[in-house]
């Protein structure tokens, strides 16, 4: 009887997000949790651009570099006028040189979403790794293609790509240790705990925690992260949203609270649905 509730509360919160997913532009999302294992999705094989939501891969390529220890959190990096994009972030309106450990760099990239750092971030994790990863953790369709403001790139249509289903997947995967080594997992998720804003940040109370990494371009708004309803529940979440009118983090926000609805019940509940 227990199952035959949860299998009800699941189909009713699917058929609610993709209601919202149907209203307007093209949008997907995959959630799933990560203590059960349940999930639920639409359109979670649709390839989206990715915007800077792709800054969570060449994190975690950081991530694997400083451990093997090829690279050093602490260690300093120069960023000259030369390293210096537009677009997001503090360090392209820098007057002068700045020496940052690569730790705080790593930080602008997720907190700020700054570009340069990023581009930074890029050279020393290198493209090849960041996309080797992916493979290895057999998600295929994700693709990082091109640097941060490289609008060549862009036009050539080398766009960087994924799935809300493969951006869940590598959420799951980092929170649960999988094929990702727990130094690893543990520096990722903490530089992806840092206040940032976003749909996550619309669509969330201000006292759950979160490690995520938005990314919006125009009429396109993606957010992919663990979300904490409590500590040991934790579920695995992204949105996808591409040909938005309007205010695009609006619409995937709006997919955000309502599956935050749905989990923080589940997890609060019994399997008979009382708390």
């Amino acid at each position: 009887m227990s199952e035959k509730a949860l299998d009800l509360i699941w189909t009713k919160m699917a058929d609610e997000l993709e209601e919202i997913c149907r209203k307007t532009g093209v949008m997907g999302y995959s959630v799933r949790d990560l203590k059960t294992g349940r999930k639920a999705g639409f359109r979670e094989d649709v390839l989206f651009p990715t915007a800077s939501t792709i800054k969570i891969h060449i994190l975690l390529g950081v991530a694997i570099r400083v451990h093997r220890g090829e690279l050093d959190w602490a260690q300093r990096v120069v960023v000259e006028d030369k390293d210096k994009v537009g677009g997001s972030g503090v360090l392209g309106h820098f007057t002068y040189k700045a020496d940052l450990a690569l730790r705080d760099v790593a930080a602008l990239m997720i907190s700020l979403s700054d570009n340069t750092a990023t581009n930074i971030c890029i050279d020393l994790a290198t493209m090849d790794l960041v996309n080797e990863t992916m493979r290895s953790l057999g998600l295929t369709n994700t693709l990082l293609r091109r640097k941060m403001m490289d609008i060549e790139a862009a036009k050539r249509g080398d766009e960087n790509v994924s799935t809300p289903g493969e951006l869940a997947t590598l959420m799951a995967k980092i929170q649960g240790r999988d094929g990702i080594p727990e130094a690893v997992a543990e520096d990722v998720l903490s530089i992806l705990s840092l206040p940032k804003t976003g749909p996550f940040t619309l669509g969330l109370p201000s006292d759950i925690k979160r490690a995520n990494k938005p990314g919006g371009l125009g009429n396109l708004s993606v957010d992919a992260g663990v979300i904490y309803p409590t500590p040991d529940r934790p579920f695995a979440l992204a949105v996808c949203g591409s040909f938005l009118p309007g205010q695009p983090e609006e619409a995937t926000a709006e997919v955000v609270r309502k599956a935050f609805e749905y989990m923080r019940i589940l997890a609060e509940c019994t399997e008979l649905g009382r708390s």
